[in-house]
């Protein structure tokens, strides 16, 4: 009896592994059969990167004593993976509100293969492009300095902060009763946290009175604890604030979807 059940949970687990990457797969062949998508996607990253570069690594490398590109590869990374969350959103919105989501529910397949597959293509997008903007950040002075193992963290980190993103868009779609609204949902409070972060400048560069709402925002933990990771510095207190921050919200949104994707699966 033991035995039977546990064949048919290996079974119902590697099903679901399956049907997930295929759907995953889907997300991102309409990802990169998107001219428009490719451009914004991988473009504007690069296009930031060294335009800021540009712009303000004397200002901070006197400040900080360090080249900007430190700090400001990972910033660009993180913002990559904020940008994600409303064209994510819109195309998961469309999906589950059009033929294609009913003609999933008709064939055998498990309902949260389509929610996984959504997050596992997104997550593979956020961490592919989060590889090329580190290769590239190279010409600049980017490097990894912390060894192998760190640099593995570094990843892990950015998949993290990609898997609350992507938790976000499809809270975000399942929740909006039009594509409009989520933009407006989106833009505003991504802005705000990535402008007052330490991604950009230091916390020492900000007024006094809102430096604490500064350190404790999720992209300044994560920035600091990739910067850790790369170049030097802090790591315990920034990875485990990113840790809290990532997983707390991702666990957060996934009790809200199970609630409103069943209205979609049995309405």
């Amino acid at each position: 009896m033991t035995a039977t059940y546990s064949t048919s949970v290996r079974t119902a687990t590697t099903g679901l592994w399956t049907q997930s990457t295929i759907i995953g797969g889907r997300t991102l062949k309409h990802f990169v059969r998107s001219p428009m998508m490719l451009l914004s996607t991988f473009g504007f990253p690069l296009l930031q990167l060294f335009m800021l570069l540009a712009t303000f690594r004397i200002i901070v490398r006197d400040t900080l004593g360090v080249s900007y590109v430190v700090r400001l590869a990972p910033l660009v990374i993180l913002i990559t993976a904020f940008s994600a969350i409303g064209s994510s959103a819109i195309a998961f919105w469309v999906d589950i509100r059009s033929g294609v989501f009913d003609r999933l529910r008709a064939m055998p397949i498990n309902a949260v293969s389509v929610l996984a597959g959504r997050v596992l293509g997104d997550l593979v997008r956020i961490l592919g492009i989060a590889v090329l903007v580190a290769l590239i950040a190279q010409l600049p002075g980017f490097r990894f300095h912390q060894g192998v193992a760190a640099a593995l963290g570094f990843f892990l980190l950015v998949a993290l902060f990609g898997l609350m993103c992507t938790s976000l868009a499809v809270v975000a779609a399942l929740s909006a009763p039009y594509p409009p609204v989520i933009m407006r949902w989106v833009q505003m409070p991504t802005l705000a946290l990535t402008m007052l972060s330490t991604g950009y400048m230091p916390s020492g560069a900000f007024p006094s009175g809102i430096r604490p709402v500064v350190a404790a925002n999720p992209v300044s933990t994560t920035v600091e604890a990739l910067v850790g990771l790369s170049h030097g510095g802090p790591l315990l207190v920034p990875v485990l604030a990113t840790v809290a921050w990532t997983v707390g919200v991702s666990a957060l949104c996934a009790f809200v979807t199970v609630r409103k994707f069943r209205g979609f699966v049995t309405g």
